[in-house]
Formats: structure tokens, C-alpha cells, sequence
């Protein structure tokens, strides 16, 4: 191939305008240089931009022989004369006029200057392969001419490492244009544009592994990983790429840099420290950057995938003995940094059980409730088993694996175990373990027993002491705090201290949120929820309880316990707004996520709406059932005053329905401080019994609390008492007042059960359905799917659900058909 003219490019070929532009752009200046290791696709690039262009170009491929002196002035003159051929030939489409230059032999930089002096115009002159004359008399040359760089002449510099020139004068002053790797990678688009090129009949799809993706990924935006794969067919497209960079890319490194490249290869990400540190001498930085500059595969100090495949395989063959202690290192490293879930996985790498058991007793209070939970359980669960009773540490890990696992049986065994070998140590040394072993028997324990006056004291002990622990001494206090803070709220509510209950709960989930504790936060706003259910505000209720489902969905912990109090707060919602099948399946997603034994406070609730259920389906005698089967099974540590004085509020429903409102006055008379809705039931069987002065002063007051649920089904009572007597004025005052309360926080179940339904058939007028909430009711008359409704807007199927749940509640429906009808009656379809 003649050095003076660009090499042939090879088919198939794909243009890149974006980089053709950059090359317009910096042949404005007077240097422009091109910098990438190889593969990168610089002499294409550079070779299908010359012959795009309709001006002169001069190409020169610098080869040995161009080291010296007189043969690189020679050619880079012969390259300068080759821009100007003679006049075009008949027929030829174009005609470039030759300027005045001298023809005569040039031997020096005074004569290349002269030269390029005669241009006249700006011409380009694209010296490829720059790196063959690295450290040659030529390249004295080529600096001397970039300092008196005539103004007709524009330098474009290819090569694979940094050229030894003077680029700083031209760079301070603007005149520099450099491209380099991020510039020459590949994106998504133009990846997929050549690989259709290079295989045709590959279809492209959605899914992450159809061979198109396969490719792409595997070749991180690389040009020759991208034509390496693609031609791949019948062989492994990761064992061809890891082929050539072992060929091309680590054989030719020197072998300390081998030595480098092979043992900072076992971790995702290498900083010039972790580097030292690895290889246990300095100057890692100098020799990252010198590899990014000359290989691009080497990028933020985050080596290409392929390339540390390759490396990893390379240090499994050559020194299998060093690969537990490297990790050792990283993890060592990595938690001396703070970064302790890699430091959590590279001890588990390296076997080092002894120093990860240690590790996650200092960590278990932040990791196993943050999103590298599972990452953290993995690394516990490589732990030998033989190992697990042997110290107290192991203990820990052993108990926060029965967690996981659910074997909340085995917990008190392994508590007490760990704290008797504890027993001996000295204060100092022992802290964090007794700290974890702490919050696990009050978050897990006496949770789930349902000891709740036990779990009070518990966490408000952990709560004080970690408020005065020093992070320096104990890292995991602030962690500690959080899960105790939201414990310690969960306990308030069933001991009905709801005021603090709501203060605690709502502190909590905002440091936990702070703090990145998101599992933590799903079981706060869960227990919000229901706090805000048993406030008689649905709206809200259901406002946090989705706000935990889509925080777990991210997770992907739909399933988890953390889960089960949002669930048991929607169906709770449901079964108020009369929806009783949704209100079913929310109490199976419930049950499905409990755990096994299931935590006791959350069994009663679930039971209770087992209860709500058949009440409002009036099957007295199933709801009477269910709870007699919640009293024998609760336990026998359950210790929940909210929960006994809910499970008495249901019966006496069942009493009321069943006519015996004396027994219901009996006994929740002797109530002191009743709640709105034990209130609104007193009242009911005072009305029963005759004393209507008494039920409607009863009532009168619950109309006056902060409780919709309970104020709506109180002016339900009072109406239907009014039109009984024939007071139509003051009937149908209280209806409009019912009508009121029900429409904002969709409330339908207490209008049936009290046989006022009619009330819901007046004229009123409908919560507005916001823009949003408009533009998805257009598509319900249609046959699209919830998740073909969120394709149309551009939304996720969450929000979608979240906007449906408002529609139907706004416009009183059960259903999307009944939705439907609704909104045609209203005028808004």
C-alpha cells in the first residue's frame, strides 16, 4: 500500500456523521489529534472523512522507515504534492486547481515550511500510525513545525498513545482539537446500525438477550469488539473478544504492567489507592492514566468488561495462590474506605470468614435493610455452617440468616447463645455485638411474639442509647437508631399512644429515607397507613400504603414482611369503599407476604379483616368465627391493647346485628376514653335500646371528631333516626353531611350496611378528577389494558393504578364498567 494515500476501509462500512462533523471542526485548527488504543477505528474514521471531502486532503501512514530525518520529510512533501493531482481527466467530476508549490526535494523542517508555506489555502495533512516514529529524530521535526506552523497547513495526529510534542502552546491557545475514545465509542444506535450491517439476518428485539444486545453489551461501545462479536457465529462472542485483547492488548504489555493489569483485576472499579494497595507498591495513578491513554479499555479507572474477563482468567492460570489474598486486601481496603459492600464481598471471596462474620456484626443494622440486602445475605450465606455456632459473631450472622430464611423460631436460641459467650468479654468488645443482638430480639423477637409493652421498653432502651453512642466507637448506632426510632412506633400504636405513635412512626421513615434504609421505610409507611385508616382518612391511608408497595416493588420486595402492613392497610380501604373482591386480594398479597409463624400483631389485623369482610358481606356467624379463631391463636405473649379493644369493637357489631345492643352497652360502656368508632357503636345500641337521647348525644360528638369514616356513618344513624320520625329538614341536613364526607375519601360500606344507599343516589356533586386523571378516563371506555394505557401515556402501570384507584373513588364505582357509566352520566366522556 502506497504510505501517501489512505488505506482501503473495510466493508461493510458505516458512516458517522456526528465524528465527520468533529473532523470538520477541528481541521478549523491547527492541530488536531486523534488518540485511542487500537481497535478503535482512527484510520477508518480518519480515512472515510478524507474521502468524503471535496477539498484536498494529504495522507501520510508513518511507518519505521520515517524515523529518520530526510525520509519523513520526503514523504510528508510526497503527501502534500499527492492533494493536488494533475487536472482532472474528461468525464472526471471534479477539478482541483494545483497551487504554486515547490517540486524540489525537501530534507529539513525549513524545507517542509517553505512547502506548506506555498499552499495558499488551508490543506489537512493526516499523518496515521504517529506512534511508529515515537522518539525518533522525525519527531523533533514534526515539533519544530507545530511551533512555527505555517497558517495553510492543518495537522491531523493518529495514533495510539500520547505523541511527545508540544501540544501546549497550541492547546492554551485554542488551536488544539483533540478526539479520543469517549468521542470514537460507539452509542447504541450506531452499534445496532453496524451490526445490521455486519449480521443481517440477526433480528433486533426488546429482550436483553437476543444476539444484537448480546453484542453490544458485550462490547461496550468498542469498534473492533463490536466487528469481533458480530463475527462470532458458532463461537462464544466473549471468548473471540477475550482472544484478542490476550493477544493484542496484554501480551504486549510490559511485564510489570502485566503484573499490574492481572491484580487489580479482581475488582469491579481500581482507583490509583485501591491499586496501591493491591500491589502493595505506589504509582498506580501515573500507570492507569498511561493505560486509558493508550489502550482506551480503560476508563474512570473501571477497566472493559471483556478486558478484565480476560485478566481474571490470566490470574486464575498464572497465580491461583495470590487471588484469596488480593481479596483479603480489597476487602480491607474497601472497609478502612467505607465502602462496606464490597468490603462484605470480597471477604467472602478471599474465605476470610472469621473477619466477614466481624464485618457484618458492624454492618447489619445498615445493610440488611438497604438496597445490597441481598448482595449482604449472599455473602452470609457462604459462611460454612460448621462455623456459625462457634463464636458470638457467627452467632449474629446465624440469626440474621434465620431471618432471612424465616426460622424466626431459631431466634431466641441463638440470641441467648451469642450473649452467654459474651459474657466474658470486655464492655468495649462486645458492644456491637450486644447492640445488634439488641434491635434483632426487639425488631424481630418480641415483634413477632407480640410482647409489645416488652418491645416499647426494648427499643426506647436502644433508641437512648444510641442517641449518646459515638458513631467513631460504634459506626452502626445511627442505623440502630432508625430501626429502633420506627420500632418503637410500631409498639406506640398497639398500646394506642396513636399521637406519638404518628410522631415517632413519621421520624423514622424520614431519617430512614436519609439514610438509605428503604426497607425500613416500607414498614414505616405501612404502619402510617393504618394509623391513618384508623383515623378514618382513607384517602391518605391509601396514599402511603401505595407509596410502600412501589418503594418494595423497586426493591423487589413485594413479597417481604416489610410489605404486609401497607397490604393489610389497603384491603382495610377496600372493604370501607365497598370493594370487597379488591379488598380480598390485597388480604391474600398480605398473607403472602407474612412471615412463618406470622408476627402476631399484624396476624390479629389480618383476621380482623377476615372480620370487616364477612360483616360487610353479612355473614355475622363467619365474622364471629374468625374472631373466636384470632383469640386462640394469637398467642399467648400478645400483649396489644389496640388490638383487644378493635377485636371488642368487632363483636359488638356482631352483637348489635345479632339484637342484643344491652350486652353492647354493658360493656363498651365501661370503657374509658372510647375512640369515634366504638363511640358511633355505643351510640347505635343506645339508639337500639331505646335511649335516643343518649345515642344521639353519642353520635352528635363522634360528628365533631377528626374522623371521616366514623362522622360519615354517624350522620348516616342520625338521618335515618330523622326520616324514621318523619323530620325530612333535618334528615336529609344530615344526609348532605354524610354524602359529604363519603365523596373525598370514597366511602360506600357504611351506606349499604345501614340500609341508606339511597342517600348515595342524590344529586351530588363529584370530587374534580384532576388533568391527568381526565386524560386516563378517555381510555376506559376503550379494550386497552392497564399496562396498554400506560404504553399510550408514556407512564409507568403503577401510576396508572394509582390514577384508576382515585377515578373509581372519586366517581363512587366499583368497576371499571360501573366507572364508565358514572362519567357518561356526569358528562365527562
Amino acid at each position: 500500500m502506497n504510505s501517501t494515500e489512505p488505506p482501503a476501509i473495510a466493508e461493510p462500512h458505516l458512516v458517522r456523521p456526528r465524528l465527520h462533523r468533529l473532523l470538520d471542526e477541528g481541521v478549523q485548527r491547527a492541530v488536531t489529534t486523534v488518540q485511542a488504543g487500537p481497535g478503535w477505528g482512527k484510520t477508518t474514521l480518519a480515512a472515510g472523512w478524507a474521502g468524503s471531502r471535496s477539498q484536498p486532503v494529504a495522507w501520510l501512514t508513518l511507518q519505521r522507515r520515517h524515523a529518520t530525518v530526510p525520509a519523513f520529510c520526503a514523504d510528508v512533501a510526497a503527501a502534500l504534492h499527492g492533494a493536488f493531482p494533475p487536472a482532472a481527466a474528461p468525464g472526471r467530476s471534479r477539478q482541483v486547481r494545483a497551487p504554486r508549490i515547490d517540486p524540489g526535494p525537501v530534507t529539513d523542517e525549513a524545507g517542509l515550511r517553505r512547502l506548506a508555506a506555498g499552499l495558499g489555502r488551508p490543506v489537512p495533512l493526516i499523518l496515521d500510525d504517529l506512534q511508529a516514529v515515537q522518539g525518533s529524530p522525525a519527531l523533533r521535526v514534526l515539533a519544530g513545525l507545530i511551533r512555527r506552523q505555517p497558517p495553510s497547513l492543518r495537522l491531523v495526529l493518529i495514533g495510539r498513545t500520547e505523541p511527545g510534542l508540544p501540544l501546549q502552546v497550541p492547546r492554551s491557545s485554542g488551536a488544539l482539537f483533540p478526539i479520543s475514545t469517549a468521542d470514537l465509542r460507539f452509542d447504541e444506535r450506531e452499534a445496532a446500525a453496524l451490526i445490521a450491517r455486519l449480521r443481517p439476518e440477526v433480528k433486533f428485539s426488546d429482550g436483553p438477550s437476543d444476539p444484537a444486545s448480546t453484542i453490544m453489551k458485550l462490547a461496550e461501545g468498542w469498534p473492533l469488539g463490536i466487528r469481533l462479536a458480530a463475527a462470532s457465529t458458532g463461537t462464544d462472542p466473549g471468548e473471540v473478544i477475550g482472544d484478542y485483547l490476550s493477544r493484542e492488548v496484554i501480551a504486549g504489555q510490559s511485564a510489570a504492567i502485566r503484573r499490574f493489569l492481572l491484580r487489580t483485576s479482581i475488582v469491579d472499579e481500581v482507583s490509583p489507592e485501591l491499586a496501591d494497595a493491591l500491589t502493595g507498591t505506589p504509582g498506580s495513578r501515573r500507570i492507569l492514566t498511561a493505560l486509558e491513554r493508550a489502550t482506551g479499555l480503560v476508563s474512570g479507572y473501571r477497566y472493559h468488561g471483556q478486558l478484565r474477563a480476560e485478566l481474571r482468567r490470566g490470574l486464575d492460570r498464572e497465580a491461583p495462590d495470590e487471588v484469596a489474598d488480593l481479596h483479603r486486601r480489597a476487602a480491607r481496603w474497601y472497609a478502612e474506605a467505607r465502602m462496606m459492600p464490597q468490603a462484605i464481598r470480597h471477604a467472602a471471596d478471599a474465605g476470610d470468614w472469621d473477619y466477614l462474620s466481624r464485618l457484618a456484626v458492624g454492618l447489619a443494622p445498615g445493610l440488611s435493610v438497604s438496597p445490597y440486602r441481598l448482595d449482604f445475605l449472599r455473602a452470609l450465606h457462604r459462611i460454612p455452617a460448621r462455623l456459625l455456632p462457634t463464636t458470638p459473631e457467627f452467632l449474629v450472622c446465624a440469626a440474621m440468616l434465620a431471618v432471612d430464611t424465616g426460622d424466626f423460631r431459631a431466634m431466641p436460641g441463638l440470641i441467648a447463645r451469642a450473649r452467654a459467650m459474651l459474657a466474658g468479654r470486655p464492655p468495649a468488645d462486645r458492644l456491637a455485638a450486644d447492640t445488634v443482638l439488641d434491635i434483632l430480639e426487639a425488631s424481630v423477637v418480641l415483634r413477632m411474639s407480640g410482647d409489645i409493652p416488652a418491645m416499647l421498653a426494648a427499643s426506647e432502651g436502644i433508641v437512648d442509647r444510641m442517641r449518646d453512642a459515638d458513631p467513631r466507637v460504634l459506626p452502626i448506632a445511627p442505623h440502630v437508631r432508625v430501626v429502633a426510632t420506627i420500632m418503637r412506633g410500631l409498639a406506640l400504636i398497639w398500646m394506642i399512644r396513636i399521637d406519638e405513635a404518628r410522631q415517632c412512626l413519621g421520624d423514622g421513615l424520614a431519617e430512614a429515607r436519609a439514610m438509605g434504609m428503604p426497607l425500613t421505610a416500607v414498614s414505616a409507611m405501612g404502619h402510617l397507613a393504618l394509623l391513618a385508616y384508623f383515623d378514618g382518612t382513607l384517602g391518605e391511608a391509601e396514599r402511603q400504603a401505595c407509596a410502600a408497595y412501589e418503594q418494595a416493588e423497586k426493591l423487589g420486595a413485594t413479597g417481604m414482611v416489610q410489605a404486609t402492613a401497607s397490604y393489610l392497610a389497603l384491603a382495610l380501604v377496600e372493604v370501607e369503599r365497598d370493594r370487597l373482591a379488591e379488598a380480598q386480594a390485597m388480604l391474600r398479597n398480605a398473607q403472602h407476604a407474612s412471615a412463618d409463624p406470622p408476627e402476631a400483631p399484624l396476624f390479629v389485623v389480618a383476621a380482623l379483616v377476615r372480620a370487616h369482610l364477612a360483616l360487610a358481606g353479612g355473614d355475622h356467624g363467619a365474622a364471629a368465627a374468625v374472631l373466636r379463631q384470632a383469640r386462640e391463636e394469637r398467642g399467648p405473649a400478645l400483649r396489644a391493647p389496640l388490638l383487644e379493644r378493635w377485636m371488642d369493637l368487632v363483636e359488638y357489631e356482631i352483637d348489635l346485628a345479632a339484637g342484643r345492643p344491652g350486652r353492647v352497652v354493658e360493656l363498651l360502656g365501661r370503657v374509658a376514653h372510647p375512640s369515634p368508632a366504638e363511640m358511633m357503636v355505643l351510640g347505635r345500641a343506645l339508639l337500639a335500646t331505646g335511649d335516643r337521647a343518649g345515642g344521639e348525644e353519642l353520635l352528635r360528638r363522634v360528628t365533631a371528631a377528626a374522623d371521616p369514616l366514623s362522622a360519615c356513618s354517624a350522620w348516616i344513624v342520625i338521618a335515618l333516626e330523622a326520616g324514621a320520625r318523619g323530620d325530612t329538614a333535618r334528615g336529609a341536613a344530615a344526609a348532605a353531611r354524610a354524602v359529604a364526607l363519603a365523596e373525598p375519601e370514597g366511602i360506600r360500606r357504611p351506606f349499604r350496611v345501614l340500609g341508606a344507599e339511597h342517600l348515595l343516589r342524590a344529586d351530588v356533586v363529584l370530587d374534580p378528577l384532576s388533568e391527568r386523571e381526565l386524560e386516563v378516563l378517555r381510555y376506559l371506555p376503550s379494550v386497552l389494558t392497564a399496562n396498554e394505557i400506560a404504553e399510550e401515556l408514556g407512564i409507568s402501570v403503577n401510576t396508572i393504578k394509582a390514577h384508576l384507584r382515585s377515578i373509581y373513588r372519586k366517581l363512587g364505582a366499583a368497576r371499571r364498567r360501573e366507572a364508565v357509566d358514572r362519567a357518561a352520566q356526569a358528562g365527562l366522556l
